[in-house]
């Protein structure tokens, strides 16, 4: 599915707690290398079928393009062009068990917490409203007690603002909100949990792939019109994020070498600049795209939207 060179190291599925990190340089690499190649019909790009559902939510947008394209690879019956390909990228889309912060509701606290982890609905990002302002007004909360509660725990993580905090929360709340009733169909097999009816488990689990897209999407040039699009695109995903020296790695949309290296059937990984032996192969998630009306940045957004710990946020200011 993808070739690594013999200077770095491939990471398992389960590198790092956050699902980042683990791609080494195991001898030098010289700027513009070639780390690896990765086919490119095993990079998750929203295709028309993901594009035809993802038009039908509240407010289009390229997350839910990508939503609709990974829910499509994990519930779609064949690909009557590519049966091997589908199967192997659903291989992938399947070992996405990280995502953003509080995909997992142990980052809300332990369950004897009052609007923690047992009080969600599904997920953080599936509680709530957008009705919520005027629902719980009258108990002086600006929003859902639940996400109240994890912006002003996401606030102190991070040393943000509070109301920065409670804001980039909303946002992705809203996002889903748009997406899920168009998407929520896409979903043929729903996660088992210990509550919730069928319909709602099959939104939930929208929510926490949107979760996963988010934390793993880049943008990347696939066509020669210079245009970029957001896709995911496999080991790229799990790179370490990056130091104050920015990222070593860049992914390149062909190997120029022509055919015989690759040529337009793969996706390469090259170094941005010259990598020491034993040094982690990363990305600058920075430059990830966000959604739309998004504002958070520095350490909020790296944990936020990308799951990423303390240790990669490099004293990243809120």
């Amino acid at each position: 599915m993808w070739r690594v060179g013999t200077k770095a190291l491939s990471p398992a599925p389960s590198a790092g707690g956050s699902g980042k990190g683990g791609v080494f340089a195991v001898e030098p690499i010289a700027c513009m290398e070639t780390i690896a190649h990765i086919r490119r019909d095993i990079v998750l790009v929203p295709c028309d079928a993901a594009r035809a559902a993802a038009a039908g939510a509240e407010t289009p947008s390229w997350a839910a393009e990508l939503t609709a394209a990974a829910l499509l690879t994990l519930h779609l019956d064949s690909d009557p062009t590519n049966s091997t390909m589908l199967w192997e990228r659903r291989q992938l889309v399947k070992e996405w068990v990280t995502g953003g912060w509080a995909t997992e509701g142990a980052d809300l606290g332990n369950d004897e917490v009052r609007w923690g982890p047992r009080d969600v609905t599904g997920s953080l990002m599936a509680t709530g409203s957008d009705n919520d302002k005027n629902i719980y007004a009258k108990f002086r909360f600006p929003c859902h007690p639940v996400v109240h509660r994890a912006g002003l725990g996401l606030a102190a993580l991070t040393r943000s603002d509070k109301a920065a905090a409670l804001a980039a929360l909303e946002c992705r709340g809203r996002h889903f909100r748009a997406m899920r009733d168009a998407l929520f169909p896409l979903v043929h097999t729903p996660s088992p949990r210990p509550k919730g009816s069928a319909r709602e488990r099959r939104c939930w689990d929208v929510a926490d792939t949107l979760s996963r897209v988010l934390s793993r999407a880049t943008m990347l040039q696939l066509d020669d019109d210079e245009s970029s699009t957001c896709a995911v695109v496999p080991l790229h995903e799990r790179l370490a994020h990056c130091d104050a020296r920015g990222e070593n790695a860049k992914l390149v949309s062909r190997d120029l070498r022509g055919a015989q290296a690759g040529g337009d059937d793969h996706v390469v990984l090259v170094a941005a600049r010259d990598i020491e032996a034993g040094e982690a192969i990363t990305r600058d998630y920075n430059l990830a795209p966000r959604l739309p009306g998004d504002e958070s940045d520095g350490a909020l957004r790296l944990l936020l939207q990308f799951g990423l710990p303390a240790t990669a946020w490099h004293g990243a200011g809120p």
